[in-house]
């Protein structure tokens, strides 16, 4: 896979892109000059980039048909924009990608301008994606929420805030975890015990330093299991919820479950 956005690439860098392909690794490995790629933050990136693309793809091609001329596509948690040029080769006429670091807008930014993209049709916007207000952003007919839940604290809010940006498909890709036995747990009452399907584990964030595109400061991430994915989306308002399937040669953690995909619809 491809990991620019046309087949005729660009001959040159600017200098503040040039700049950036010096400084800390990237998302995304970005065919920015013909064999010009950026460092990236881990080897494995590319795959798990790969098989999202390929998982979600047709649905999210099949509603920006469904919307017609004029649909739009939000990008939560874009990163460096990647997502957000697919939206536009799938059909989005007008794209808005979000990202909560400065370096990762920063690098949006450059890369749009480097492929040519008006900002009219992307539009790039540092946010925290729990402060965002949906009256002011409005709604979309597909909303991308990739990669996010499972590095915040309330997780269920950011499913929340894709929920009321929402018009039509909503994309939640998560990583999990492998506990599909049911917890147990007191309730108020000695000796009374219930048990509940959804169940996260806490993760402690490493700091910015140690991870300064993927990690917000230190703070506890919860990663949900498969139930709990599932059963965000039902309470954040979704009433139409699906698991994407992987298939064989994708990459093996969204085959054996340690990463799932799932789409919903108001």
């Amino acid at each position: 896979m491809r990991f620019s956005r046309r087949t005729g690439l660009p001959g040159a860098l600017s200098p503040e892109l040039e700049g950036e392909l010096d400084g800390t690794p990237w998302m995304y490995p970005w065919e920015l000059t013909p064999g010009r790629v950026p460092e990236l933050l881990n080897f494995h990136l590319p795959e798990v980039h790969r098989t999202r693309a390929e998982m979600i793809e047709a649905p999210v091609r099949q509603a920006l048909a469904d919307a017609g001329p004029g649909a739009t596509a939000v990008d939560l948690a874009c990163s460096e924009g990647w997502f957000s040029h697919r939206l536009l080769d799938w059909g989005a006429e007008r794209v808005v990608g979000i990202d909560v670091r400065e370096l990762n807008i920063r690098r949006a930014e450059l890369v749009r301008e480097h492929f040519g993209i008006e900002s009219e049709r992307l539009e790039l916007r540092q946010g925290d994606v729990l402060r965002l207000d949906p009256e002011e952003l409005g709604s979309f007919d597909v909303v991308l929420l990739l990669g996010l839940v499972y590095h915040l604290e309330d997780p269920i809010g950011g499913v929340r805030v894709a929920r009321a940006l929402t018009g039509g498909l909503c994309v939640i890709e998560s990583q999990l975890t492998r506990q599909t036995e049911p917890i147990r747990h007191g309730w108020g009452v000695p000796d009374v015990i219930t048990e509940q399907e959804a169940s996260f584990a806490g993760f402690v964030e490493p700091d910015v330093e140690r991870n300064p595109i993927a990690s917000s400061g230190k703070l506890m991430s919860l990663v949900p299991n498969r139930a709990a994915l599932e059963q965000m989306a039902l309470v954040a308002g979704f009433e139409q919820v699906d698991f994407l399937q992987a298939q064989p040669g994708q990459d093996p953690q969204y085959v054996t479950g340690d990463r799932a995909i799932l789409t919903a619809r108001p």
